[in-house]
């Protein structure tokens, strides 16, 4: 949901302002460093209120924000929050992005799984780019 909101930032603090110490938040995101991103850093806007027109679309096309792995720390400090663990996951071929879809419907489950763990094996450098999806545990204080 977050990648749908021209405020990030207010999203995530009011999410947290629900949270009781102790608790925590998870979240689900693509990730913005992935190579095929193409939508803007939220970092690097300088008015995310010309994005409010956008808010809430009921399909991709509504990504307003991918947030990248160096956006997360800032954004959990602003909300109260501490970042606990991120991971990224899924890569490419599992995600269907490199026209793999065919080929995932005759490929046994177990070869498409030692596909995806040998990705997330990569070098951090390497995953930040091929990897499509992020998951980050928030922990309130």
């Amino acid at each position: 949901m977050i990648e749908h909101v021209a405020h990030p930032d207010d999203f995530l603090a009011k999410i947290a302002a629900l949270v009781m110490p102790g608790g925590s938040i998870v979240m689900t995101t693509p990730n913005g460093g992935y190579f095929k991103n193409r939508l803007p850093k939220f970092s690097n806007c300088v008015d995310p209120a010309v994005f409010e027109s956008m808010q809430f679309k009921p399909n991709a096309d509504g990504h307003i924000f991918l947030l990248h792995t160096d956006e997360i720390e800032p954004l959990a400090r602003r909300a109260g929050l501490e970042v606990e663990k991120i991971v990224l996951f899924t890569s490419p071929l599992t995600a269907g992005h490199v026209k793999t879809e065919p080929l995932l419907k005759i490929l046994p489950r177990p070869i498409v799984q030692v596909a995806e763990t040998v990705s997330r094996s990569l070098p951090s450098t390497l995953k930040k780019k091929a990897l499509v999806q992020m998951a980050v545990r928030f922990r309130k204080p």
